[in-house]
């Protein structure tokens, strides 16, 4: 290597991410919401053919396929990594593990504090104007619902422009859909991180979000969601993009309807986790330069996390 990098792995996305610094993918266009200087463009286009011998090398040289068999092996063997859980702990030892036998150097962990949240029971069903049932999932730290769940009408709108519009006294005790349509994930992920605390500050009672997702097979994505500090905190999920572009077209139709949610999630007590951290000493300059590198090693508890993080 031509420099000394440092490779530290961040445990939790929950504690990192964050909504207004992220970059989505529309038309192979990387969103306006990731803005970057032009020298330090023009830096990071210098290093192209360093990345691409290295690029060569993962894919046709002497590493070909060990990413992928590494991958696999932390997937197939942990499974969902959520933070506050056992198997993300197991996880964590194993990847020190390899990192030892890899040969990296100052290999250790240090401890962090994390949010401990843990999903329950989650039903949603159109009770009118007829019966269905709606898959959701839960968004990372909501509240639950009272015992037994909420039944309550829809207010359904597309953005929060539009539902600036509706007065407090409109919004209370519904549940409010919010139904944006694709513009990019930095632009439409906003809606779920903060349409929990938008709309509890009109008197909602919860809020159901369109899955940030440009396409769809009837299955909801969860993600994380940020309360807003001195608002009340009301249960939010995301469902699917079919039922959500639904739930808006009947509305607009002038059509009532109704939606009864039971969610029993629910916040621990922070729980102590560990950072990862290792080098990777360069042999070409010996200087204080440093490259940092870094990922999240949890993953939500619905999948096994080989895209996110695992991959990363």
């Amino acid at each position: 290597t031509q420099r000394r990098i440092k490779w530290v792995l961040p445990l939790l996305l929950v504690l990192v991410t964050l909504p207004e610094a992220r970059a989505g993918i529309l038309d192979n266009r990387i969103d306006p919401v990731c803005d970057l200087p032009d020298k330090l463009v023009r830096e990071i286009e210098g290093y192209q053919p360093i990345v691409n011998a290295i690029v060569s090398r993962i894919f046709v040289g002497d590493f070909a396929g060990k990413t992928w068999q590494s991958l696999s092996e932390l997937v197939d063997t942990f499974g969902a990594r959520l933070a506050g859980s056992e198997q993300l702990e197991k996880a964590i030892d194993y990847v020190v593990d390899g990192m030892k036998r890899d040969g990296l150097e100052n290999v250790h962990t240090e401890n962090a504090s994390v949010p401990h949240w843990v999903r329950g029971f989650e039903s949603a069903q159109l009770v009118a104007p007829f019966k269905k049932n709606l898959p959701l999932l839960g968004l990372g730290t909501t509240v639950g619902t009272p015992r037994g769940g909420i039944i309550a009408d829809v207010i359904a709108v597309e953005s929060f422009k539009e539902f600036e519009a509706f007065t407090p006294e409109q919004v209370k005790g519904k549940i409010v859909v919010f139904v944006p349509p694709w513009q990019g994930y930095g632009k439409t992920v906003a809606y779920r991180s903060h349409g929990a605390s938008v709309a509890a500050k009109k008197g909602a009672a919860a809020t159901l979000i369109r899955s940030i997702t440009p396409f769809s097979i009837g299955s909801p994505h969860t993600g994380v969601q940020d309360y807003e500090d001195g608002v009340r905190k009301i249960p939010t999920a995301c469902i699917t993009v079919e039922d959500a572009e639904m739930i808006l077209r009947k509305y607009r139709r002038g059509e009532t309807l109704t939606i009864h949610l039971e969610m029993e999630d629910r916040n621990l007590e922070p729980f102590i986790s560990r950072n990862t951290i290792a080098e990777l000493v360069g042999t070409t300059y010996q200087n204080n330069q440093v490259v940092v590198v870094s990922g999240h090693l949890d993953s939500w508890d619905v999948g096994v996390g080989a895209m996110d993080d695992g991959g990363g």
